[in-house]
């Protein structure tokens, strides 16, 4: 199952610069981890802001809860998660290319 979520870090930014490298840096750690791992399938910064948004894959929500806990900047996000569907129109591509 795929879902869009939107990460707003900015309360990253209230800890003091030394804490926050430290967030930072296990942060990208573990982002590629979840990467290589097929979780994190897509992520994009959002210009102005300190966020992001990304595509993320789990089984399921219960799944999804648990990879999101487990990310260093867990106490400072906002997060906002959308579940995704199968578009029809993604079915009929994949089906007329066979």
């Amino acid at each position: 199952m795929d879902f869009m979520i939107h990460l707003d870090g900015s309360r990253l930014y209230d800890l003091p610069a030394a804490q926050r490298d430290e967030v930072v840096k296990r942060e990208h750690a573990h982002a590629h981890e979840l990467i290589a791992a097929g979780v994190l399938k897509h992520i994009w910064r959002m210009p102005g802001q300190r966020g992001n948004v990304g595509i993320w894959s789990a089984a399921d929500t219960d799944e999804l809860e648990k990879v999101l806990s487990s990310l260093p900047i867990r106490p400072y996000a906002d997060l906002t998660v959308t579940p995704l569907a199968t578009h029809p129109i993604t079915l009929e591509a994949t089906e007329n290319r066979d």
